[in-house]
């Protein structure tokens, strides 16, 4: 596999395109506000074509650049069945203390169609990946690990579950204490494969479990 990364200046979110090796077509994982145009470049230098987007969790900093990327390529946006209404309504999901500040964001926005739901061990096998969901609420709701192989090669993409050294927040609306804990039980248990969180750098699951305080 190939993993390019371009990252969205809103929040420093990264923003990921997957091709499996020696083909032109790929998936996009998350979408930046402001990602489209680098995600434009990237696709169109690298020769590639998404077929699909795939979203770790429906915080705003992660799916506000949905607009853009449907513009301009019709494919089906997947993310965990208990962030969808995150979709239809980001601007009243992260509670009043970030209304202001997301509000001159959604002049544009449109909820996409159709959110097809990735529940617990759901498999999507596309542009020769297979993309396999793992539930990992304690960010929020429906937040996803997202297991992509192909070839026997695999590689975790985290959103803000787990980062390079740190896990994601729990304070927010959403968030909850004892869901995060068990979800980290769980990331215990993947093998040590390279991942790819939602900010930051990437880092691998046996480094993590080794070296981050909160595993």
């Amino acid at each position: 596999m190939d993993v390019f990364t371009t990252r969205a200046e809103f929040l420093d979110v990264n923003c990921y395109v997957v091709r499996a090796e020696g083909r032109s077509d790929c998936i996009l994982v998350d979408a930046g506000y402001d990602a489209a145009p680098d995600l434009v470049q990237l696709l169109a230098e690298e020769g590639l074509d998404p077929q699909a987007i795939f979203l770790t969790h429906g915080h705003p900093d992660h799916i506000l650049g949905l607009p853009g990327l449907l513009a301009r390529w019709d494919v089906p946006v997947h993310l965990g069945g208990g962030d969808h209404y995150r979709v239809e309504k980001p601007g009243e999901t992260l509670g009043p203390q970030f209304a202001q500040m997301i509000a001159p964001l959604l002049t544009d926005w449109q909820a996409p169609a159709e959110v097809v739901p990735l529940d617990d061990g759901s498999v999507v096998t596309v542009a020769g990946l297979t993309v396999t969901a793992v539930a990992a609420p304690g960010h929020t709701e429906g937040s996803t690990l997202l297991r992509v192989s192909a070839d026997g090669e695999e590689v975790v993409f985290t959103g803000d579950v787990v980062f390079a050294g740190a896990i994601g927040r729990i304070d927010l609306p959403g968030g909850d204490a004892e869901a995060m804990a068990a979800t980290l039980r769980s990331f215990a248990g993947l093998p040590d494969v390279p991942i790819y969180p939602g900010h930051g750098p990437g880092s691998r699951v046996g480094h993590e479990l080794r070296t981050n305080p909160f595993l």
